[in-house]
């Protein structure tokens, strides 16, 4: 029955879709001929131009065009499509994008059709943004809230934080004319509001049973209604309610690394964040992919000498033991994985050492490690026993983690990211920081370039958070351009 419901859902949302493509596709053309008409056809200016047939097919190829930029845009999105005010500005944006692609290409290809009739080209974009304007908004918009309104599959949600917050959401939802939702219940971790109802919605659980329950429930959204916390615990929060694979949606102004540049959706004015998700999916992750391999290739060919050098002082200068120190790391999603450098550490030692100073760093207690020579706080062993003379040269010239390209081109790093942690320090995690094993670990990242081991466990912890959820390939780029002068200074390094 569940599974029917669902394709339902589906073949409806399709629908509604691919209504909006087509008219938004008609839309545009049709600016365009009465662009065309006004300033060629009617007989208001001196020039006359009959259309031609090639200039249907330019008019397609157009509205294809517009009808991509769109998508691009978020304007096929359920919570775009039924929002007023974010659906005004994603046509306002997106017509502004197609205006300027079509002047650039006009001027690129020296088209006559829009480089010298440019009142046709200033027309069309006035025509488009009052069209779309009044087609979505006053005729679409308002049949599919109609219908909305007497569908029985709702989209059905549910509300973490049964407190005040919690309730005057549900409040709101109630008396919102045309709302699209169906609330299933409350989610808290209060045990006294266990199992009771609150405006006469169910609490069904608390926070760890998100998954179960939009499972049995058949939920397609969350909405986090928790106010007054700190940043470190609203991104646990956060995190324990992604595990359901379902939009989140935020109701609160507190935590903008997550809400800056996000969805919103206004819900009678108040206004709600999508919770980004991993940009590093798709097209986004062969990018990702293609030039991490690209780079380390070329990287591993140039140096191929260099690393016969560093290979030759580690055995000759680094005491008994292999060249290369081989490590067991929790790689993407926290999957095992082999991990190379050169050994810098005597190879009899214990590493109870470092298991102390690990559950130290990352329950965020204070080290008291100082730099001597900077009188500063520090958060990694200075002075580590176990590591050698030509060791301490190679960590403070990050040099010992040139071998980690080869765990590049293997697919189990990438140039950037989160730095992969040692398999017993995940028993320290908290649920927040798990969420830093959602991207490939890399050889740098935004810790790196931030001040390493100045930079205490949680605000690295957010700032790979930050890389995840603002990836790109400018980004990358960015922090490897930002990496070469922490290296060549040692900025950080112990």
């Amino acid at each position: 029955m569940k599974q029917i419901l669902a394709d339902l859902r589906s073949r409806r949302a399709r629908k509604r879709v691919l209504l909006l493509v087509v008219t938004d596709f008609l839309c545009v053309i049709t600016s365009f001929l009465a662009a065309y008409w006004i300033r060629l056809l009617s007989g208001l200016f001196i020039s006359r131009v009959p259309l031609q047939p090639f200039h249907f097919l330019i008019l397609t190829l157009l509205g294809l065009l517009w009808v991509s930029i769109f998508s691009a845009h978020g304007l096929y999105k359920r919570e775009t499509y039924l929002s007023g005010f974010d659906q005004m500005v994603g046509i306002f944006n997106s017509v502004n994008l197609g205006a300027l692609i079509v002047l650039a290409a006009a001027f690129v290809f020296k088209f006559e059709y829009f480089l010298e009739r440019r009142l046709v080209l200033l027309l069309a974009w006035s025509f488009s943004i009052i069209l779309l304007s009044v087609v979505r908004l006053g005729i679409i918009r308002a049949i599919f809230l109609k219908r909305i309104q007497r569908d029985p599959f709702r989209c059905r949600i549910l509300v973490v934080g049964a407190g005040e917050t919690g309730q005057q959401f549900v409040q709101l939802i109630r008396h919102t004319k045309n709302h699209v939702f169906e609330i299933v219940g409350f989610l808290d971790d209060d045990p006294e509001k266990q199992n009771s109802r609150i405006d006469d919605v169910p609490v069904l659980g608390n926070v760890d049973d998100v998954v179960r329950i939009v499972e049995k429930g058949s939920i397609e959204r969350i909405f986090v209604a928790v106010p007054r916390l700190h940043q470190e615990e609203l991104i646990d929060l956060i995190s324990r309610c992604m595990k359901a694979q379902v939009p989140v949606k935020m109701i609160s102004d507190q935590f903008q690394m997550f809400a800056s540049d996000a969805s919103i959706e206004r819900i009678d004015g108040v206004p709600t964040f999508q919770v980004r998700e991993n940009r590093m999916r798709g097209l986004s992750y062969v990018a990702k992919r293609t030039f991490d391999t690209t780079i380390a290739a070329i990287f591993l060919v140039i140096l191929a000498p260099f690393f016969g050098l560093l290979a030759l002082l580690v055995k000759v200068l680094g005491g008994p033991g292999p060249v290369f120190f081989r490590q067991v790391r929790a790689g993407q999603g926290g999957k095992p994985f082999p991990f190379y450098k050169f050994r810098t550490m005597r190879t009899d030692m214990d590493d109870q050492v470092h298991r102390d100073y690990a559950k130290d760093f990352v329950s965020g207690k204070d080290l008291n490690l100082i730099d001597e020579e900077k009188d500063t706080p520090i958060y990694k062993m200075a002075a580590d026993p176990r590591v050698t003379a030509i060791g301490a040269f190679l960590r403070k010239t990050s040099l010992d983690e040139l071998p980690q390209l080869w765990n590049v081109i293997r697919g189990e790093m990438s140039l950037v990211g989160p730095r992969p942690p040692i398999l017993y320090e995940l028993q320290y995690y908290r649920e927040w920081h798990r969420r830093r094993l959602d991207a490939k670990p890399g050889l740098t990242g935004l810790w790196q370039v931030s001040g390493r081991s100045s930079v205490p466990f949680n605000e690295m912890v957010l700032l790979d958070l930050y890389y995840i959820d603002h990836w790109s390939l400018k980004l990358d780029i960015e922090i490897l351009v930002r990496t070469v002068p922490v290296i060549l200074f040692s900025k950080g390094a112990y």
